[in-house]
């Protein structure tokens, strides 16, 4: 074996072990979903987020999938407890564990994604919090220029702190537009039952809603089937849902999930994480809606433009 030989097998071993190290310590970061991240838009689209921007940082990725309010906290504790460096959960739900559990673990970042009033003076504490009020408000808008009957309805979830927000601010949406506009609003009791939510939207057709605002994740399936199936519009939530509900869907929120996790880990390996909260909206990127609208004539499309642009040129006022 010659000289040159041998160095070059020095170097290739001395490079692997390099590799291996880098490896090994790699910045752990793990998420957490209240369902599962192949199904719905809600959850898949936060993982995809997340697993965009853990292999754009190098860092080693792990989640939870069904990871209920209640159980939270033992989870985040075990995974910081573990090494883990940087915890996101992807609902507001989560705010309360995370308030609990991470002054114990000062040397874990912990991020929100959904909605957030405050991170306690927490310096481990960030939240990308969707303006929920201006979400709400363009829904409520946007149904009640839609609605032929001037009665519409919202399904959502859980009463957790951005589906009350949201609500709220759809009926002040709504009214504005419409001021004599009637909106119904239901609860399923979970994210995830499809045949819960698709037998409360049918009650709710049957009431004469025209217009149905799907606000329950995993469980919008079945509000969306319920709206195709009886000739009603709904609108795809947080992804473009035209091909799988095409008789019912008139538009699609879009939110930007990449955009968000993307500059969660800029944040986290800048150093720039803690104590505060990242608005996200129309201004930042954070979410839009599809066009052309389906199944109404372009006078719709042009109300609900004018309104967003309106909100933007701060023309309306949807403060409490």
């Amino acid at each position: 074996m010659t000289v040159k030989t041998l160095l070059a097998l020095t170097v290739t071993a001395t490079l692997g072990f390099v590799s291996l190290a880098q490896a090994a310590d790699a910045t752990r970061t793990a998420a957490l979903f209240t369902g599962a991240v192949s199904q719905g838009t809600w959850d898949s689209g936060g993982y995809n987020g997340f697993k965009a921007m853990a292999d754009a940082q190098g860092f080693k990725s792990s989640y939870l999938e069904h990871t209920t309010y209640e159980a939270a906290p033992a989870a985040l504790r075990q995974l910081a407890a573990d090494g883990v460096k940087l915890i996101i959960v992807h609902s507001s739900g989560y705010s309360a564990a995370i308030k609990e559990v991470a002054p114990s673990f000062p040397k874990t970042q912990f991020v929100l994604y959904s909605y957030e009033g405050s991170t306690a003076n927490l310096p481990n504490y960030t939240a990308w919090s969707v303006d929920w009020d201006e979400y709400g408000f363009i829904l409520g808008a946007m149904a009640a220029a839609a609605s032929k009957s001037g009665h519409i309805a919202v399904v959502a979830g859980e009463p957790i702190p951005s589906a009350e927000r949201t609500l709220q601010f759809i009926k002040k949406g709504a009214a504005y537009v419409n001021p004599k506009v009637q909106v119904d609003s239901a609860y399923v009791g979970s994210f995830e039952d499809v045949a819960r939510a698709k037998e409360i939207t049918t009650g709710l057709i049957a009431r004469g809603a025209d217009f149905v605002i799907p606000s329950a994740d995993t469980a919008d399936a079945g509000i969306q089937q319920a709206a195709d199936e009886e000739g009603v519009l709904t609108m795809g939530e947080y992804g473009d849902q035209s091909k799988l509900y095409p008789n019912a869907v008139m538009t699609s929120t879009v939110m930007n999930f990449g955009k968000s996790y993307a500059d969660m880990g800029k944040a986290y390996a800048a150093g720039k994480l803690g104590n505060h909260i990242v608005t996200e909206n129309l201004a930042s990127k954070g979410w839009s809606l599809t066009t052309p609208f389906a199944h109404v004539d372009a006078g719709v499309q042009a109300k609900v433009m004018q309104v967003m642009a309106d909100l933007a040129a701060g023309k309306i006022k949807i403060e409490e």
